[in-house]
């Protein structure tokens, strides 16, 4: 952990994107969403892009190396989101039934 901007990815230090995703995962919390759904699928709609960036955030902040995670853990968590964003997205584009 000598400095955590060392870690990059195309010149992009990984605890930039982190904070990039951070802000991202924030901005869905508080934009209303999921209007006239209910249930499962208002929860779906409602929080799993939150949950998907925060995911795809500490992957980033895995890749940075901030901690002494293993550097493994960051596919997982980034899979993770990827399958949370994919159950998003096809609970959107099943509309309403």
């Amino acid at each position: 952990m000598d400095d955590i901007f060392s870690e990059r990815v195309y010149g992009v230090p990984w605890v930039a994107l982190a904070g990039l995703a951070g802000l991202i995962a924030v901005a869905y919390a508080v934009l209303p969403a999921a209007a006239g759904a209910d249930g499962l699928r208002w929860l779906v709609l409602r929080w799993f892009h939150t949950i998907a960036w925060a995911l795809f955030g500490l992957a980033a902040l895995v890749r940075a190396r901030i901690g002494n995670v293993p550097v493994e853990a960051a596919a997982v968590l980034a899979a993770t989101g990827g399958l949370v964003y994919v159950a998003l997205m096809l609970t959107t584009v099943s509309g309403e039934g």
